[in-house]
């Protein structure tokens, strides 16, 4: 996966957009079965973000960096 501006970019744009629609959805004691699984389809997105850009940060495979 190559660690570009336009990847980085598009990730961060994706959080924003998570945030915002996770911050919509009315408070727990209010939430329908659909708000319930649709926050938590969100959530999960956000850590698969977090486990991407660990990836990145982590050292490179050095048989295949130049």
């Amino acid at each position: 996966m190559p660690l570009t501006l336009e990847y980085l970019s598009t990730l961060r744009q994706e959080i924003a957009d998570l945030k915002l629609l996770n911050s919509k959805i009315p408070a727990k004691q209010n939430r329908s079965p659909l708000d319930r699984s649709e926050f938590e389809s969100r959530a999960s997105r956000l850590l698969e973000i977090k486990q991407e850009l660990g990836k990145l940060m982590s050292k490179p495979d050095t048989a295949v960096w130049w």
